[in-house]
């Protein structure tokens, strides 16, 4: 298992020009090893599936958070993959809470798997 302060974009929770995620949350993130984040990535479809959600985060981080919140996820947990090595299990309340800590809007094309 890797730990987050060896996760490769651990900076965005850590430090503390950034996140400065509390211990208690940084215990609750937890880093997917390459060969995860390759699994998971092989299973997306290739084109955006029926019945999935868009939307624009560039209305507002506050519209973001609320808009999150109102999506029902039964499972309570959220799987993030950056790209097919970078991946990431948290608890779906910190993933909204702090959204943009996890997606930047210049930088990000992430895919979200409700797990």
């Amino acid at each position: 298992m890797i730990k987050i302060e060896g996760f490769s974009i651990a900076w965005r929770w850590i430090s503390a020009s950034h996140g400065n995620f509390s211990k208690d949350t940084l215990n609750k993130l937890i880093p997917l090893s390459e060969d995860q984040a390759r699994a998971l990535i092989a299973t997306t479809p290739i084109n955006f599936p029926v019945g999935a959600k868009r939307f624009d985060s560039t209305q507002g981080s506050e519209l973001t958070r609320q808009w999150l919140k109102g999506l029902v996820n039964d499972s309570q947990t959220v799987t993030i993959c950056w790209d097919q090595e970078t991946g990431l299990t948290l608890p779906w309340l910190i993933f909204c809470s702090h959204w943009d800590d996890f997606c930047y809007p210049s930088s990000d094309d992430i895919n979200l798997y409700l797990t």
